[in-house]
């Protein structure tokens, strides 16, 4: 439980009519007098809590009239919320508040304000109620009241729990929640919910008057709200649940279990069930019985509703037999840590104790108010106990996790996903919309933006040569050509081309090396009216002509050296580019017909995992990019051009300075660092630069200053940590950073924000919206995602490519028809993970499918890179899943100190030196859960990256992995410590290389390892000890610098009667 909660509950009940005075105390008086159960305090006698009965003494209910307050009904929640924010002394107090409050001549509020410690739901608003309601008709109409059928007293009730706990069935039940949650699966817990700030008061405002009574909850530090399904509508669930065979209360757990597979981005999981345990005295006392038990759920996207509910059945048939034993009793038999959430999960409460009450004649409405504190979200499911009620659904979460305004927009939302459910229950689980009606139109909203008329790239380039034909358009080294040489260089080359019948949809393989001539090439292929292919000119021969002809070309244009190299017997033409005399006058031609749907190029990319599919851009696709208003009307100033052509971001360092009037600058072909991003800057006046996230970040632990004087800085093509751009902020406090998105697929880079100067850093953003594209984060089944939620991104508009050259099939998968657009769209699924954020834009989280899984568990490796950036010392961090010698999973996190401190500088320590595999496994114990440590890691002078900018993982060093071969002990506390470890792991046996944590240590068994090590061998070994070493070897190679413990030895001690 959070710590700024209060325990407390409150029922109420809304009577219509004035209750008398009189009679209700007479009817209070006398329940209490019946319920020992709820007359107890709790002392603490220093080995837990003990159970005291107790008298009322001069205990009287309270009364209120507010009726003449100017809004009674605000008055009221007023009131009640002091009431419910008094804290109860456990050792004194009578642990409830009863009363009255009345708020018309016809109405009134019958209260119940309560410890949680002493009572639950079914027992103050089922029993307790219900004999409130008995005995005050009795009353006013003058008869004698009937005697209870069962004794409320103290000790039966307390009996049952004691005798529980002596009983064989405890252990059993322990045991079998040992066994039944022995495969760790993560909790269901709802990510945080996305409100847009322009809603956030009209989401907090009340929507009926059941939602403002859930107002009071805040006075224990509990958001609630309180939902409405009219009856009429819940009437039509009824029957959709009776369709599948199963019961109102199966139908609402299983669709909230879909809903919270969608929501929490996870296949299988646990989720928390209320269960009442009224079995036998239980059921007539109303004392606390209720208790919480996690239950495993699977839900595979192509089963529907009904298949799910079965399977929902029967998990919960099989823990049905266990759940008296306690919550807590079940987080230590799982090795689970208690924790600031909930350990199992969201919690689902189907509510069917409520009946209808009448006071005297007057007849009265649940209306519970709170429902007591929770760690974790909380779903109930009730009804008001009249004939015709409608359905209410309820959420209470810490609000320390979620608003109120988010616990709206949760509720719409499963609300909105059991309409979907019941209008289509034959419908596959991954097809059904997890949306509500106003977050579904927000984040499906089409972009309205004009689009330019549809331009071809020659047209467009012209437009700039008529303008400024004498400006510099591209510098290499000392050499520069202006647009109009440039115009003239590529139109004859463009006639040559179209001599070989080069023409609209003809495929030219274009390898050559970056450098004017490259430009050239490009821009007279587009001239010729054919579309390029870039090659990167170091691939070997074969490799360049395997590719080209893989795309169709009809011809491969190369410089001599290529020439050179390519096999006698090679089918493909080639065209030698020096050959063609570009710089002596000519006939240009007439230029060729083209339409803005003409191929423009075709694109493999320079990664390795580009290598398979070739994209087919058009025309279209790149004028919509250049021309987009994300970019200054004066134009993008200077660009350096340092990626390959067969890159991502030609588009943005080539296409667009040439057609939008800036300067090209061709940086050499060495690899890019910050010492060659000075001299460029001081000799240029660079203004824009694409930096891939490798670069960057390189660039950032080596020279932040390197950028200095830049305007802007686009990158991506990976996620840049945090720490990184901070760094340059710091350095570059004039420097706008833009994440740019996009793949090949959808032709150029996306936009996505730049960062003020007094911004903190985010993560890194992905890509903003630019005319006429829309992007959609969907769901496996094409359903959109709410915001918050990770998804699949997929774009649609002129963004998107054609398609992939020769690969109709692989087409079909990846450029799919748009549900959310016109007839006959298309949209790309790009394969990357994102979500949006509160600010309306994509935060990239990685690519789809690419979470790797230890032990069965999903690891997220970006939440460990992202806390080894924080440390002080490191550049950079690469965290990746490796197999060890026995075949196991391990995670291995290489890492880039930060410069400045190391050979580098004369006589000064090498940084490598103290950054320590204990160092840096001490940093992430303090921020990582123990299952997401590494275990190694490797410290390189820099992350190796492809020629695209991305980490190249094929060239990362292999780690020493233990090779998993069983080492037995060498001496007598390497023996000792074996026993130890096997004893609290349950294993056979555990040989002195092999890894507490991976071999399933948790927190706390961790802390039960380091008591038994302390009195088995007398030496002072910490927690943190037990993190850095890891293994029996690990720690026997420390005890000589383990102090002797000055500690009494543990031993076993027995305590009996219940603990409270």
């Amino acid at each position: 439980m959070a710590s700024d909660t209060l325990n407390h509950a409150l029922t109420m009940w809304d009577v219509a009519g004035e209750l008398d005075a009189a009679a209700m105390e007479s009817a209070f008086l006398r329940v209490l007098d019946e319920a020992e159960v709820l007359r107890v305090n709790f002392v603490d006698e220093g080995e837990g809590l003990r159970l005291v009965p107790r008298e009322l003494g001069d205990w009287r209910p309270f009364f209120l009239d507010l009726s003449d307050a100017p809004d009674p009904e605000q008055a009221a929640r007023e009131a009640l919320t002091d009431l419910v924010r008094r804290p109860f002394d456990l050792a004194r107090d009578l642990l409830f508040r009863l009363g009255t409050v009345k708020l018309a001549a016809d109405r009134s509020l019958l209260v119940i304000a309560y410890h949680h410690v002493i009572a639950d739901g079914f027992g103050a608003g089922g029993l307790l109620s219900r004999r409130l309601a008995e005995v005050y008709t009795a009353l006013v109409q003058g008869q004698d009241v009937a005697q209870l059928p069962h004794s409320w007293d103290v000790g039966s009730f307390a009996a049952m729990s004691t005798q529980y706990l002596a009983s064989e069935k405890s252990g059993e039940d322990i045991e079998f929640w040992r066994d039944y949650l022995k495969e760790a699966l993560p909790a269901a817990q709802i990510p945080q919910v996305v409100v847009p700030e322009a809603m956030h008061d009209e989401l907090t405002a009340p929507m009926s008057d059941a939602d403002r009574w859930a107002e009071v909850a805040g006075a224990i530090g509990m958001s609630a709200r309180t939902l409405t399904v009219p009856r009429a509508e819940a009437d039509a669930w009824t029957a959709a649940a009776a369709s599948m065979g199963v019961w109102m209360s199966t139908m609402l757990t299983t669709a909230t279990a879909a809903f919270l597979r969608h929501r929490c981005d996870l296949p299988e999981f646990l989720l928390s069930l209320a269960t009442g345990n009224r079995a036998g005295a239980a059921g007539t006392t109303p004392g606390l019985a209720v208790n919480v038990v996690p239950v495993r759920i699977r839900v595979p996207l192509g089963a529907t509703v009904a298949e799910l509910a079965d399977a929902i059945v029967d998990e919960t048939f099989e823990v049905a037999g266990h759940t008296l034993c306690h919550y807590s009793e079940i987080q230590r038999a799982s090795g689970t840590a208690p924790s600031e959430r909930g350990s199992f999960g969201a919690v689902v409460n189907v509510i069917e104790f409520v009946d209808q009450l009448h006071f005297g004649g007057h007849p009265a409405r649940y209306s519970g108010a709170t429902t007591g504190s929770f760690n974790e979200l909380s779903i109930g499911v009730y009804t008001d106990g009249t004939a015709d009620s409608d359905l209410f659904i309820r959420l209470d979460a810490p609000a320390s996790l979620y608003s109120r305004a988010q616990l709206r927009l949760i509720g719409e939302d499963l609300i909105a996903y059991v309409r979907a459910v019941v209008a289509d229950a034959g419908r596959p689980i991954g097809a059904l919309d997890v949306l509500g009606g106003a977050e579904r139109a927000r984040l499906l909203a089409t972009p309205d933006r004009t689009l330019a008329p549809g331009s071809t790239i020659p047209e467009l380039f012209a437009q700039q040569v008529a303008r400024d034909p004498a400006a510099v358009a591209i510098v290499s080294g000392d050499s520069a050509i202006s647009y109009r040489a440039l115009d003239e260089r590529s139109s004859r080359l463009a006639a040559a081309l179209r001599r070989r019948r080069i023409g609209p949809e003809t495929v030219v393989a274009v390898a050559m090396p970056r450098s004017v001539d490259l430009a050239v090439a490009l821009l007279g292929v587009v001239k010729a009216g054919g579309a390029y292919l870039p090659i990167d000119p170091g691939l070997p021969a074969e490799k360049i002509e395997t590719r080209a002809r893989a795309a169709g070309a009809q011809a491969l244009l190369v410089e001599i050296a290529t020439a050179a190299q390519l096999p006698a017997d090679a089918q493909l033409p080639a065209i030698v580019y020096e050959d063609l005399r570009l710089d002596n006058t000519g006939d240009t031609g007439e230029p060729a017909p083209l339409h803005p749907g003409n191929a423009l190029a075709v694109t493999y990319g320079c990664d390795p995992a580009d290598a398979i599919t070739g994209v087919v851009v058009t025309h279209r696709n790149l004028a919509r990019y250049v021309l987009d208003r994300h970019w200054p009307q004066e134009g993008p100033g200077t660009v350096l051009w340092h990626t390959s052509a067969a890159g991502d971001a030609l588009a943005l360092e080539l296409w667009l300075p040439l057609l939008r009037g800036g300067q090209v600058v061709v940086a050499a072909q060495e690899e890019l660092d910050g010492d060659a991003l000075v001299a460029l800057r001081a000799d240029h006046r660079i203004s824009l630069a694409w930096l891939p996230a490798g670069v960057l970040s390189a660039v950032a632990a080596q020279r932040p200053d390197a950028l200095v004087g830049l305007s802007e800085v686009w990158t991506g093509a990976d996620q840049v940590p945090r720490a990184a751009l901070q760094r340059i902020r710091e350095a570059c406090p004039g420097l706008s950073i833009v994440n740019g998105h996009g793949p090949v697929d959808t032709t150029a880079l996306i936009p996505a924000r730049g960062w003020a100067a007094d911004e903190q850093a985010p993560d890194a953003a992905a890509g903003g919206l630019t005319d006429g594209t829309a992007r959609y984060v969907l769901g496996p089944g094409l359903a959109p995602v709410p915001a918050g939620v990770a998804g699949e991104l997929y774009v649609a508009g002129p963004a998107v490519a054609r398609g992939y050259a020769g690969l109709p099939l692989h087409t079909a998968q990846r450029f799919v028809a748009c549900p959310f657009g016109p007839a006959g769209a298309v949209m790309y699924r790009t394969g990357d993970r994102v979500r949006w954020g509160a600010d309306g834009r994509l935060e990239y989280v990685g690519r789809a499918g690419a979470r790797p899984r230890i032990r069965g568990v999903e690891v997220d490796t970006g939440h460990v890179e992202e806390a080894l950036s924080a440390h002080p010392r490191l550049a950079q961090s690469l965290v990746v899943v490796r197999e060890d010698g026995a075949g196991q999973q391990r995670l291995v996190a290489y890492v880039v100190p930060v410069p400045g401190s190391g050979a580098a500088d004369a006589g000064a320590p090498d940084p490598r030196a103290e950054l320590s595999h204990e160092e840096l496994s001490r940093f992430a114990a303090a921020r990582v859960q123990e299952s997401l440590l590494p275990s190694a890691f490797v410290v390189l002078d820099r992350l190796p990256v492809t020629a695209g900018g991305r980490v190249d993982r094929s060239r990362l060093p292999e780690p020493k992995l233990p090779d998993g071969r069983y080492r037995a002990p060498r001496n007598r506390t390497e023996q000792v410590l074996a026993k130890l470890f096997a004893e609290v792991l349950e294993l056979g046996r555990v040989g002195i290389d092999e890894d507490f944590f991976d071999l399933g240590g948790n927190s706390l068994r961790a802390i039960r390892l380091v008591g038994l090590i302390r009195a088995e061998l007398k030496l002072e070994v910490s927690i943190r000890t037990l993190f850095a070493a890891r293994t029996i070897a690990g720690l026997s190679e420390r005890r000589e610098n383990l102090a002797q413990s000055s500690r009494p030895a543990l031993r076993r001690r027995t305590k009996g009667g219940a603990v409270v």
